[in-house]
């Protein structure tokens, strides 16, 4: 007898891939349209879904900006032996917003580092979901235990703001983002974990020191967060355990599945 012929996978087959990659079905529309433009038109779409996908941001932002409440101040963890708050001894430094505006430059440079092929953008969709998973647990924290960022209020900061040629940087980005959203601070997790994927796919191409270059930068957007006063220390370092937590017990583990890629962009 003829063997019997075999089905094509459907779409969505393909877009789940190994079975340990649980990809979320709202991304089927897009898989459908990953071959076109040479592949660009589907990172340029995975930028605006993660966009999308962390919109929710600006809402709680909002709504800890109305109740105006402070459940614990961050700064009150570290304290010198003379007393004073080591987030208020940290300088400000108003240069520094350029590098903390660098958050966008991740988002752009994430789908555009991963592999053009069917496996390479299901590790794309695995990172952008493991990036909202994690914001959207920050954004209980942001709800629930609230904190009111008055680091930028302080006189000497909101004089050298004023006279500094990055006035209208920070004008835009306090109008933007109102000075609470204090902890985990999510420049921080959402960078790493985007660092991190595409450490994973520059590595396989041998781009070592792109990568070098790329975890310089990412060092420094974690500083700019407390010279540009827009976060605590305890933000940063809880952005950070954050982005560790997510990785090491999500996307590390989702990633396993999948084998190491080559020289194929």
């Amino acid at each position: 007898m003829p063997a019997k012929e075999q089905s094509q996978p459907s779409d969505a087959e393909k877009l789940t891939g190994e079975a340990d990659l649980r990809i979320w079905r709202i991304w089927t529309p897009l898989w459908k349209i990953r071959n076109q433009g040479d592949g660009s038109l589907f990172a340029w779409w995975t930028v605006l879904g993660m966009l999308l996908l962390l919109c929710p941001y600006l809402l709680t932002n909002w709504i800890a900006s109305y109740r105006q409440v402070t459940v614990w101040d961050p700064k009150t963890l570290f304290i010198l032996a003379d007393g004073a708050y080591l987030d208020h001894t940290i300088p400000f430094i108003d240069w520094s917003i350029l590098v903390y505006y660098t958050i966008f430059a991740f988002y752009v440079a994430l789908p555009f580092s991963a592999p053009r092929n069917d496996a390479g953008r299901r590790e794309l969709l695995i990172a952008v979901q493991f990036i909202a998973l994690s914001s959207w647990l920050a954004y209980l924290a942001f709800l629930f235990c609230p904190a009111e960022i008055r680091l930028r209020f302080h006189p000497d900061v909101q004089e050298q703001m004023a006279t500094s040629w990055t006035a209208p940087l920070y004008g835009w980005f306090h109008w933007l983002d109102r000075p609470y959203n204090a902890w985990p601070s999510l420049h921080v997790t959402q960078t790493f974990l985007a660092a991190m994927a595409i450490s994973r796919w520059w590595k396989a191409r041998g781009l070592h020191l792109r990568m070098f270059t790329m975890w310089v930068l990412w060092a420094s957007l974690t500083i700019s967060t407390l010279t540009t006063k827009q976060h605590f220390l305890w933000d940063a370092i809880s952005g950070l355990l954050l982005g560790l937590l997510t990785w090491w017990f999500g996307f590390r583990l989702a990633m396993r599945t999948q084998k190491i890629f080559g020289t194929q962009n």
